[in-house]
């Protein structure tokens, strides 16, 4: 017992040495009791300070992951003609100020974070992004010029709030963006879709036979079809009862890339008369998207009988200012005809 002590401090008398083999002798057993102790308490010395330093080793590790430097970009969505700066340059002074604050490095390519800055006006929203990819293609493979984000047709359809067994109709569904999003998301409603030019008709259906076939490819034996019909038809002449939908969302032409705002003077009114028609009576509700604001608000104010306005959610198109407008259907009966000027 005697040892551990004199020889950390490097000094043995002899007299200690006398007396330790003198009791050596009388306790023989005892010593080899006593030097077996020593061992395995030696023994878990040495485990405890091998542990001790792996895990200072480890502490090592993970303080330098600790230290690791966030690499990061700035991608910024602008919209609005009143802007003195371009997008560029509020994603490099945005960028800056990010760098500055964070002690983030700038890296376009190699970013662990993406820094997302959406400027509408003079409103700015500051995200992250949460995927690799853009979801706003989700569902489409068959682009034409006017192809609606998914994000969007998402963003219209969950305002009108979508109830189990509702009928909901896009009367001018393009290649379809808005009737697949509804399908894939509320697939406990029914969905028809329909357009007056053939080729988008077509497009559309190319992309339901596109997600059918991902549907098939997932592990579920559930995935049989989807409730979505498309049609080829006129939107001031429907093919459809007085009464009988519950929702339309629909992307209405701006009057840039299809038609004219000239045209929009005159379908305006004529689709909101034949969509109120269809419409169910009290209950019923639309979302509709323009850009064309001044001719949508003069045909909603003819047609203040049947639609009244709720809420108005702005939104960037494109670059495009442009707004989603909620409407609720009133109880007036819907004439078939109507002098709309």
């Amino acid at each position: 017992e005697e040892d551990c002590p004199q020889n950390a401090a490097g000094a043995e008398p002899a007299s200690g040495q006398d007396t330790e083999k003198t009791e050596g002798v009388a306790s023989q057993n005892g010593e080899e009791e006593e030097e077996d102790d020593h061992e395995h308490s030696d023994a878990k010395d040495e485990l405890q300070s091998g542990s001790g330093s792996e895990t200072k080793a480890g502490d090592g590790k993970a303080g330098e992951g600790e230290a690791k430097v966030l690499k990061f970009r700035v991608t910024c969505n602008r919209a609005g003609d009143k802007h003195s700066f371009t997008s560029n340059e509020a994603a490099r002074d945005f960028g800056g100020a990010v760098q500055e604050h964070f002690q983030w490095k700038a890296d376009m390519t190699n970013f662990d974070v993406e820094v997302l800055l959406n400027i509408h006006n003079n409103e700015v929203v500051v995200g992250i992004a949460l995927t690799e990819e853009s979801l706003h293609r989700r569902n489409i493979t068959h682009f034409g010029p006017t192809t609606l984000r998914s994000t969007l047709a998402y963003g219209m359809l969950r305002l009108c709030n979508p109830q189990p067994t509702d009928i909901i109709v896009d009367p001018m569904c393009g290649t379809g963006a808005i009737p697949i999003e509804g399908a894939s998301e509320w697939p406990s409603c029914y969905h028809i879709a329909g357009d007056n030019n053939p080729q988008a008709v077509k497009r559309a259906a190319n992309n339901i036979s596109s997600l059918l076939k991902k549907n098939e490819n997932k592990e579920s034996s559930t995935s049989s079809g989807i409730p979505l019909d498309i049609i080829q038809w006129d939107i001031c002449n429907l093919p459809l009862r007085t009464g009988s939908v519950d929702i339309i969302v629909t992307d209405m032409p701006f009057g840039k890339r299809i038609g004219s705002k000239k045209k929009n003077w005159d379908l305006y009114p004529a689709c909101l008369m034949e969509m109120g028609r269809i419409c169910t009576p009290g209950t019923g509700r639309a979302a509709l998207l323009t850009q064309d604001k001044k001719c949508f608000a003069k045909a909603l104010s003819r047609m203040g009988h049947i639609w009244r306005k709720g809420q108005t959610v702005w939104v960037n198109v494109g670059g495009l200012h442009a707004a989603v407008y909620l409407l609720r259907r009133t109880w007036e009966r819907a004439e078939e005809k109507r002098s709309f000027w």
